[in-house]
């Protein structure tokens, strides 16, 4: 992990990304100076995890000598906790959707690409893509600088870049852990291990990082097989979710069909 000359960073919030990237700042020397969370305990929670860092009560009382305020709450409430931030900080969010703009005027964006849950709360984020955007030069090298001490990987993402990866990032992730934890549930549900999906979770995983998703599609779908695809309907009858379970795989077969030219 990089170490650079001490920032000064103050938070807002105290979930998963707010607690994966204070970890990750003190941890390479920059210093956490204040926390504010709606739920006070959680923000001692955090705080007590870190050196010398104050919890205030109020967003209206940070202290304006730092560099940057990051506000890592959901997206609907960072317009409004970001009015009131004192007006003369720099501030900065980690959303992958919405426009730096809604901060104010010193505005940035530090955006991550890495799921964060309760399995992953205390992985590095040496490696990790960021992309980042910001309102000035002077306030993009301090973001920079800030991606580069927790080791990530900076790339210049405006709005419009953003859009697209995150658009991206939501099948890559959301959508294909849905569809394993759906599979998950059907072994479940049958009395079979899960264990029996590894060696396919483990080639999803190879396709995604060479980037040959496309050309390993396989299955009775891109087959064309419409008696095994009716042999798996009459299956799912038997699930509780059956209906929406039947619609989805109806359609994503299909989608996988025509995409490969086989329907």
């Amino acid at each position: 992990m990089n170490r650079i000359d001490p920032l000064r960073i103050s938070i807002i919030g105290a979930g998963k990304v707010a607690k994966a990237l204070c970890r990750a700042l003190s941890l390479s020397g920059v210093e956490i100076v204040e926390i504010y969370n709606r739920t006070r305990i959680e923000a001692d929670k955090l705080a007590a995890e870190l050196e010398n860092t104050k919890v205030v009560d109020r967003i209206e009382d940070f202290n304006t000598n730092v560099d940057a305020v990051a506000v890592l709450v959901k997206d609907d409430a960072l317009e409004s906790a970001a009015k009131l931030i004192p007006p003369s900080i720099k501030r900065f969010h980690a959303s992958g959707v919405t426009d730096r703009e809604v901060l104010g005027e010193e505005n940035g964006v530090v955006w991550p690409i890495k799921s964060f849950n309760a399995e992953s709360a205390n992985d590095s984020l040496s490696g990790v893509p960021f992309g980042i955007d910001a309102s000035s030069d002077e306030f993009k090298e301090i973001l920079d600088k800030i991606v580069s001490c927790v080791g990530g990987r900076g790339f210049h993402a405006p709005s419009e870049v953003r859009d697209k990866v995150h658009l991206a990032a939501v099948f890559a992730d959301n959508f294909a852990n849905h569809c394993l934890a759906l599979s998950q549930q059907i072994l479940q549900d049958s009395g079979f291990s899960t264990d029996l999906l590894h060696t396919l979770a483990e080639g999803l995983l190879s396709g995604a990082t060479t980037g040959t998703s496309f050309d390993r599609q396989t299955g009775v779908a891109i087959r064309g097989d419409k008696g095994s695809q009716q042999k798996h309907l009459e299956l799912i009858k038997s699930f509780s979710n059956s209906q929406e379970l039947s619609e989805f795989y109806s359609l994503l077969s299909k989608h996988i069909s025509e995409s490969h030219n086989t329907h």
